[in-house]
């Protein structure tokens, strides 16, 4: 996001995202892939129910993993970048009417373009790049208002440890402002250094 303070990154450039999107997948992120499937297995409908939004999606890695393994999923994708989405559509679109993709900002309104409520609201090495504590508070209390009964919000993110950069939040941090947006069951579910994953739950109908 070339336009959020201190972000090294240019996501408005084609040039740039298509560099990006070359060298970002790798062993590792795909072992967070596997590990947000089984949280959706768990935790989502196996039928038509089953809606995931994701919150910038990039190019559509990890909605097309998931697609591909969760059969029963419709999914929507967010990104304020429109080379990215052009990237995501291409991707996606054997997966034909299951899939929905917006450019949004997720500093804005972004709940106002979600089509429909979903089980899960996920997000994966994108967050830190949005903004700091404020950004964050705000999504996840947006999140926790737009979700299902019992629905899931995850984020798997880089987080404040020795080395991991100062943009970076604290695990406890996050924890503290997914309770406060009114989410149960906070927690970190996988944890690989600087890399973690945050777990919360909207409350029951």
């Amino acid at each position: 996001m070339s336009d959020v303070a201190g972000c090294p990154h240019d996501f408005h450039s084609a040039e740039y995202v298509a560099a990006w999107a070359a060298k970002v997948d790798n062993p590792i992120r795909r072992s967070v892939f596997h590990h947000i499937l089984a949280h959706l297995h768990l935790e989502l409908p196996t039928d038509d129910a089953a809606h995931v939004v994701e919150l910038a999606c990039g190019p559509g890695l990890l909605a097309e993993f998931l697609l591909g393994n969760h059969l029963g999923m419709t999914y929507e994708g967010l990104d304020f970048s429109e080379p990215m989405l052009a990237m995501a559509e291409q991707r996606l679109a054997p997966f034909g009417d299951r899939v929905s993709l917006r450019v949004v900002d997720l500093r804005d309104a972004w709940t106002d373009s979600v089509e429909r409520v979903p089980q899960a609201v996920i997000s994966t090495q994108a967050l830190h790049d949005v903004g700091g504590p404020g950004e964050h508070a705000a999504i996840y209390r947006a999140a926790g208002a737009l979700l299902a009964p019992g629905g899931l919000l995850l984020n798997a993110d880089f987080v404040d440890r020795p080395g991991a950069g100062r943009r970076r939040i604290g695990l406890a941090r996050h924890l503290e402002m997914m309770a406060a947006a009114g989410l149960r069951g906070t927690k970190a579910t996988l944890d690989l250094g600087p890399y973690v994953c945050v777990v919360g739950f909207a409350p029951p109908g």
